[in-house]
């Protein structure tokens, strides 16, 4: 159906008729026939425009009928007109409907400037009688592929292909699945009230005018969502919601690498009564390190095993691919599928699929079970896009549970008032105390425009007792790209190179060895990385300590931002313990929050049991 015009067209025996939109009108005709909701004896059909942009056509299809024009309206109740019409029909009701509807597109087209589209002939349904529709094997193949997607012509191919399958009549099949009732097909960018809204990714103002190559009219395109494919008014969007999940129960287990703890087990468990309960929405609050991931498990394995589909989001793809390995140990029979840009096989069907929250995009109403992980990271805080999109991906009956260490307090309000349940995850896997941040007040002579600094002497002895006597590695934590290089050289100057290698890497989201310099630091090939925030999430390095630079900078460090990169630090069981650093030239209130929430869920924790006790603390 890619690029093919869409057709008005008004189907009518002598009782009722028919106002369709179609890209293939003559599957629509044939379908009403064969079952009886429009008599074969007497038909007559019209094609009352010719083919148009699909958006255009849909626009003008909303105007010029109704919703029971739609369904099939009675031409009149009146019994001895009825009968008088049964010779006469087409010169009296019909002809009167059809004029009025030609009339109508006739305006439309003049004030839309559209020439030479209106048409109004009557077509030939000799032809249209012969034509073959779907059998049940064909469109049920079809439909068990692509179900739960929101997709484009051209993506539904690949899904064929991805798959396997061989299908020589798939636009009539696609046709055939909407008339069924299973799928919408839809402009991808459509008029409501006039304006113009794009159905993929739900944006209304980044839309592009163009003349369009594809239907050869004034078209639009959606920059929004532009990397998932073109959102255009002539191309259709196929939604498809997926049926209820299987009856069949079949036990899914998973594999743990170390037994939960007693908190792990107690939020596994809330997290199971959650599926029956009658909130829509969870939210996991659990600090840094305590193993989040591992809770899930259990609530994945309940819906698995009642034949449901879950989705594991997260906003960056190096964590996707790290946790669909970690999700395929856990699950070794289930297969397991990871969605980000490049990745291959996008289009393979998968009972757990882990995702970018950008690939959300491609789904409608297909999941059991979301689970969102770092619902504060960008991309998706701040991206109504996003949170719709992972909103329709969801079972109209489907559950959502967010995760995060880092929660606002608007994230916190917004979500008690959507009916979440609060379930807190406040201690580490390990049983040791978060690390309190020390505060270190001294000031940073920086001078951007000769890019001069030098940094305090205090700072050069902590990085010195750690990585030289106390052996431990350190996060170096900068506000902007343009510090990370300044700092990475002056630090370079205090501390010697290892075989050629310095001691000190710098990094940040331009730079072309971010990942090379990621793992390396990951393997302990060196001891000190300085970073903006970009690794202030999803990196664990076993004996590490954090400092975070011009920590008063208020405008990039939140609360959040520095609870999160304080989390790097004494994450591992071999050693639990960290250091952690705020410098800045005064104590900001964002400093003070964060230390403040750190302490509070240290003392929560312990004042629940979930701390070990002094004299299990070995230091």
């Amino acid at each position: 159906m890619a690029g093919k015009g869409a057709i008005i067209y008004l189907l009518a025996d002598n009782r009722k008729y028919i106002i369709g939109l179609s890209q293939y009108p003559e599957v629509d005709i044939k379908f009403y026939l064969d079952r009886g909701v429009i008599s074969t004896d007497n038909s007559r059909v019209f094609y009352l425009n010719k083919p148009l942009n699909l958006g255009l056509a849909d626009y003008i299809f909303q105007e010029i009928s109704n919703p029971n024009e739609r369904k099939g309206e009675a031409l009149d109740n009146d019994l001895i007109l009825t009968r008088f019409l049964l010779f006469f029909w087409e010169f009296d009701t019909l002809g009167k409907i059809i004029e009025e509807k030609l009339i109508k597109l006739k305006k439309i087209f003049h004030n839309l400037d559209i020439k030479n589209k209106l048409d109004g002939k009557e077509m030939k349904l000799s032809q249209i009688r012969k034509i073959f529709l779907p059998k049940e094997t064909e469109w049920k193949q079809v439909y068990q592929f692509i179900q739960g997607r929101r997709l484009y012509y051209s993506e539904i191919r690949q899904v064929m292909r991805q798959n396997r399958l061989t299908i020589n009549d798939l636009d009539k099949v696609l046709e055939y699945l909407r008339l069924l009732g299973k799928l919408e097909v839809k402009p991808s960018l459509k008029y409501i009230d006039d304006k113009l809204i794009c159905q993929r990714c739900g944006n209304r103002e980044n839309l592009v005018e163009i003349e369009c190559n594809y239907c050869q009219e004034h078209d639009y395109y959606c920059q929004e969502c532009i990397l998932m494919g073109e959102s255009r008014l002539c191309r259709a969007l196929y939604l498809i919601p997926a049926v209820n999940s299987s009856q069949n129960f079949n036990i899914v287990e998973p594999s743990y690498r170390f037994n939960l703890t007693n908190l792990q087990q107690d939020v596994s468990d809330r997290l199971i009564d959650f599926l029956y309960e009658d909130y829509c929405q969870a939210l996991v609050w659990a600090v840094c390190g305590a193993g989040k991931t591992e809770v899930s498990f259990e609530v994945i394995a309940d819906i698995l095993s009642r034949g449901g589909k879950v989705l594991f989001a997260i906003p960056r793809k190096d964590v996707v691919i790290e946790l669909a390995e970690r999700l395929r140990e856990a699950f070794p029979e289930i297969e397991v599928k990871a969605l980000y840009g490049g990745s291959e096989f996008k289009y393979r069907s998968a009972s757990l699929i882990v995702a970018t929250t950008h690939q959300v995009l491609r789904y409608y109403q297909a999941f059991d079970l979301i689970i969102l992980d770092e619902m504060d990271a960008f991309p998706y805080k701040g991206s109504d896009t996003l949170k719709r999109a992972l909103d329709e991906a969801k079972k109209s009956k489907g559950k959502l549970v967010y995760m995060t260490a880092t929660p606002s307090e608007d994230e916190l309000r917004e979500l008690e008032v959507n009916n979440t349940k609060l379930i807190k995850l406040s201690a580490r896997y390990h049983g040791h105390p978060l690390p309190e941040p020390e505060f270190i007040q001294a000031k940073i002579e920086y001078n951007k425009e000769s890019k001069e600094l030098k940094l305090p002497q205090i700072v050069i002895e902590k990085l010195k007792l750690s990585v030289e006597q106390e052996l431990y590695q350190v996060f170096i934590f900068l506000p902007s790209r343009e510090l990370v290089e300044i700092v990475t050289q002056e630090l370079s100057k205090h501390f010697p190179d290892i075989n050629g290698q310095s001691w000190v890497q710098g990094s940040h989201s331009q730079d072309r060895q971010r990942e090379e310099k990621r793992e390396a630091f990951l393997a302990g090939d060196y001891p000190i990385l300085v970073s903006t925030t970009i690794m202030e999430r999803g990196v664990t390095v076993e004996k590490a300590n954090v400092m975070v630079l011009f920590a008063d900078w208020e405008y990039v460090f939140s609360e959040e931002t520095l609870i999160q990169m304080a989390g790097r630090s004494g994450r591992s069981l071999k050693y639990p313990q960290g250091k952690v650093w705020f410098v800045g030239e005064s104590i900001s209130n964002q400093m003070e929050k964060a230390r403040e929430k750190i302490q509070l869920l240290n003392e929560e924790s312990a004042e629940k049991g979930y701390l070990k006790s002094s004299e299990q603390l070995i230091f």
